[in-house]
């Protein structure tokens, strides 16, 4: 058998601190960035309204999927440093 605990050693509460703020920046700049083309570009009367408001709701969902994508790596790479 081996010496290594079966549950490795947790980190600092700092680093998932920053992990956590890191996850929340990703949603707030793709939230603002959503919310520009739902509700400011959208409201001018341009032209293909409902083509901006789409947009707008394709930005919510990449930067959803973009805090899933970071946070499927950082477990990958907590787990991979652990073995």
């Amino acid at each position: 058998m081996s010496d290594r605990p079966s549950i490795p050693q947790a980190r600092a509460v700092s680093s998932y601190i920053a992990d956590g703020a890191r996850i929340a920046a990703i949603l707030i700049i793709w939230g603002v960035i959503s919310a520009v083309f739902t509700y400011g570009v959208s409201d001018l009367g341009l032209p293909f309204e409902r083509v901006w408001l789409q947009l707008g709701q394709l930005f919510a969902v990449t930067g959803v999927l973009n805090a899933v994508l970071y946070l499927l790596y950082r477990t990958i790479d907590y787990w991979r440093e652990a073995a």
